[in-house]
């Protein structure tokens, strides 16, 4: 039998051995975090959905998928192993485009879906998740793309899963990576994130014009880090659908919250029935000088 104060002892050290608290972020299901609340898949708020993957601009990583799948079927980007890391290899990557394009409005601009599951809790009784993340990058002209500023501070997953492949993690400590929410629930991007990125002010990035955005997936081992240089915990390694899993359509890929700014059907009119009388004008004025 273990004496009390040895058991105490191993429970203190059990316990900070691992994310202890809830983060400032938002759980996998929670709408109502002020700094990063998951979007419904039905909310009323989305425009439009990203309907097309680019084939030229995505790479499934060594175990994804080979072809891409442009039907509503799930694309798996492939989650590496430990050999493929230690080689080198790219983890998987996907790029799809949009009917007319992202803007930067107010609040976050597009949503990320993927399929993760709540399993386990933090220490605050917050539902963990089994996640699979994955970097976002976007991009106006398909060649030069920004990432945005990530955050995540696990250093493992939550006590009570089964290793690292299958347990939950505490996504309360984890901001702007794509995954972080349960399916159903998609995490939110604000574009104002990358206003001061380097693509922006030089000009290569304009984010009142979003055509592409790139999902790039993490193997959660921790040899992936955030913009702080903290290395990136999820579920690793798993097989079969391995790495983050996309599928196109609505409700359950990427939808825009801020599109593009277009003209209006009602300034479309205007403009073809301008066109059209000039060129009767001048129809008339080239008659009557015959």
């Amino acid at each position: 039998m273990l004496r009390p104060l040895f058991l105490s002892t191993f429970l203190a050290v059990l316990l900070l051995g691992h994310p202890a608290s809830a983060g400032i972020y938002s759980g996998p299901t929670d709408t109502t975090n002020t700094v990063d609340g998951a979007i419904a898949s039905n909310d009323p708020r989305f425009v439009e959905w990203a309907n097309v993957i680019d084939e030229t601009r995505t790479m499934f990583g060594p175990r994804g998928s080979t072809t891409v799948n442009q039907t509503g079927g799930f694309n798996s980007l492939g989650d590496l192993n430990a050999t493929e890391i230690a080689s080198g290899d790219s983890p998987g990557y996907l790029t799809v485009l949009f009917p007319t394009g992202i803007g930067n409005g107010s609040g976050a601009d597009f949503a990320v879906f993927e399929n993760g599951f709540r399993f386990g809790t933090n220490a605050d009784g917050v539902s963990g998740l089994f996640a699979e993340f994955a970097y976002v990058d976007v991009s106006t002209n398909g060649s030069d793309f920004a990432r945005f500023p990530s955050t995540a501070l696990n250093d493992g997953a939550l006590p009570g899963g089964f290793g690292t492949s299958f347990s939950g993690f505490d996504v309360t400590n984890v901001h702007n990576l794509a995954g972080k929410h349960a399916a159903g629930f998609g995490t939110p991007f604000d574009l104002d994130d990358l206003s001061t990125d380097p693509l922006v002010t030089g000009g290569l990035l304009d984010l009142d014009n979003i055509q592409y955005v790139r999902l790039f997936d993490i193997p959660g081992n921790g040899s992936f880090l955030d913009s702080n240089d903290n290395p990136i915990y999820d579920n690793w390694l798993t097989t079969g659908s391995g790495g983050f899993d996309f599928r196109l359509g609505e409700g359950i890929g990427i939808g825009v919250l801020n599109a593009t700014a277009v003209p209006e059907p009602s300034s479309l009119a205007l403009f073809a029935i301008a066109g059209s009388a000039l060129m009767l004008r001048r129809r008339r004025k080239s008659a009557g000088a015959a």
